[in-house]
């Protein structure tokens, strides 16, 4: 996903290399990244370096997008199209520090790219996968109008897979 997205109150633009420090700071915060926050800053630089390098290969539309206040270059976190390790399909995610949550933004970048994803048929379905101790996020997919397919254990935690169609709503 290389275009830029506005919405509202954000930028979406692609992450650059020197992104990194503000990638760190929320893959690196244990509040943020419960299920296994990274605290070496060299070792999310070597897996912030093969994400961008995996942007090379995905198809146009598929990507990792910095979210930042409009007209700032702040990252207050990251949304996500890439192939789901979960499903054959593609899921959404997204990722915020924690100064950032309440405030609306995820939901707010989620409907931008998920819209923009329809419209231009990168995907006729998205999905997502939500740990269910995660009440935030769950809260966000109902929002985006998706809905439940099934419970799963996925990464050793009880998740629930969810989808949403092109032709929804």
């Amino acid at each position: 996903m290389q275009d830029v997205l506005q919405t509202e109150r954000l930028t979406l633009r692609p992450f650059r290399p020197e992104d990194v420090e503000a990638f760190h700071a929320i893959w690196g915060d244990p509040e943020v990244i419960w299920w296994g926050a990274n605290e070496s800053l060299a070792v999310t630089r070597e897996g912030f370096e093969r994400l961008l390098a995996r942007h090379e290969a995905w198809p146009p539309g598929i990507g990792w997008l910095a979210v930042c206040p409009r007209g700032e270059d702040d990252i207050l976190g990251d949304i996500l199209l890439q192939p789901a390790p979960f499903v054959d399909g593609i899921e959404i995610g997204w990722h915020f520090r924690r100064d950032a949550w309440g405030r609306g933004y995820a939901t707010e970048a989620a409907r931008a790219v998920l819209q923009r994803a329809f419209a231009e048929r990168v995907v006729e379905r998205l999905y997502a996968i939500v740990a269910l101790q995660n009440p935030r996020s769950l809260r966000i997919v109902e929002k985006l109008g998706f809905s439940a397919v099934e419970d799963r254990e996925y990464a050793g935690l009880p998740h629930r897979l969810f989808a949403l169609d092109r032709t929804a709503g």
